[in-house]
């Protein structure tokens, strides 16, 4: 992991955990529990989609080639 990538990281846990959790506390406490539980859905929600994006999107999750199923084989 390079710094680069940590900083991604880093700053991903700070939009996609923290500031919705301080927004929902923060709406909670000035008496919008409701509005507070849409923010830190939504900024949940939306770091949840960024991190597939960007980490796992990308990755090549396949079985090996030459290998076949027991129900490709004709058995």
């Amino acid at each position: 992991m390079n710094n680069q990538d940590a900083l991604t990281l880093t700053l991903t846990v700070v939009a996609a955990i923290i500031l919705p959790g301080l927004a929902n506390w923060g709406f909670s406490t000035l008496g919008y529990p409701w509005v507070g539980s849409a923010v830190w859905a939504l900024g949940y929600g939306l770091g949840v989609v960024f991190i597939w994006y960007e980490w796992v999107r990308p990755l090549d999750i396949t079985g090996p080639e030459g290998v076949s199923r027991s129900e490709d084989s004709g058995e």
